[in-house]
């Protein structure tokens, strides 16, 4: 159950509200929330519409939930996607909770502070989770920012403020979240192959030639298939580099941080 209105908090601690099951829980906000399945809670907030609106809003089917996930902005947008292409971001889910910040909370220039909504929350792989809130670079000196990354540093939690990706990696993400979906996915055999060869530097199309013969598959599928790879990570090249036929591939052998 989503919330047009946010309750006060009187108390002097920060509190958090999360919506599981159509029941929304208010509880403090301590380590306990850490047990807290915000993968599977409702946004706690709704997400509205009107006529004008500035800014681009809808729904990313995201390989890393199988399921559609809301976003607000395009800059959201390419934050699901950077999240889809990150191997230690095992789930994810749109505005789950909201901190109530203790009564009389201000900022430095004096202005109340009531709560916050953070946009994303993330699960990894090593059992860790965190909070992003996604905000354009001129926009992120924000009070409420600050706020939720000193309690997060209470909760051992990870904060992030994702500002968006820098080119030419945002255009090849863009490009490769094309085939980001399991219909691009290898067969097992051919994705032992395709990680035997590229387990040492090949460049794109050597390496497309050389799983083609192996498999005996035709180069187009075989190229799709090496691209949904190179966007889940199990195979890297440079971000730094417009991917070409002629970019360096190679096996990732090690989990992303």
């Amino acid at each position: 159950m989503s919330l047009r209105q946010l309750p006060r908090n009187g108390t002097d601690r920060p509190r958090a509200l999360v919506s599981l099951d159509g029941d929304v829980q208010n509880s403090a906000a301590d380590v306990t929330l850490s047990n807290v399945p915000f993968e599977r809670a409702d946004p706690i907030r709704g997400f509205y519409a009107w006529s004008h609106k500035r800014n681009y809003e809808g729904h990313w089917f995201s390989t890393t939930t199988g399921s559609h996930v809301r976003f607000e902005s395009l800059l959201e947008r390419q934050f699901l996607l950077a999240a889809d292409h990150t191997p230690s971001i095992v789930s994810l889910s749109a505005q789950p909770l909201a901190f109530l910040w203790p009564a009389k909370t201000t900022s430095d220039a004096g202005k109340s502070l009531r709560s916050h909504v953070p946009d994303f929350f993330c699960r990894y792989a090593s059992g860790n989770v965190g909070l992003v809130d996604v905000r354009r670079p001129d926009k992120v000196d924000d009070p409420h920012f600050e706020l939720t990354r000193q309690l997060c540093d209470e909760l051992g939690w990870k904060y992030t403020v994702f500002t968006g990706l820098e080119s030419p990696q945002a255009e090849t993400l863009e490009w490769l979240a094309g085939y980001r979906t399991d219909r691009y996915a290898p067969t097992p055999e051919a994705h032992g192959i395709l990680l035997g060869i590229f387990d040492t530097e090949t460049s794109l199309r050597s390496g497309v030639r050389a799983a083609s013969r192996r498999s005996e598959r035709t180069r187009d599928v075989v190229l799709g298939n090496v691209l949904h790879l190179l966007f889940h990570g199990e195979l890297h090249f440079d971000p730094l580099l417009p991917l070409t036929m002629e970019s360096t591939i190679r096996r990732r052998l090690e989990a992303s941080p």
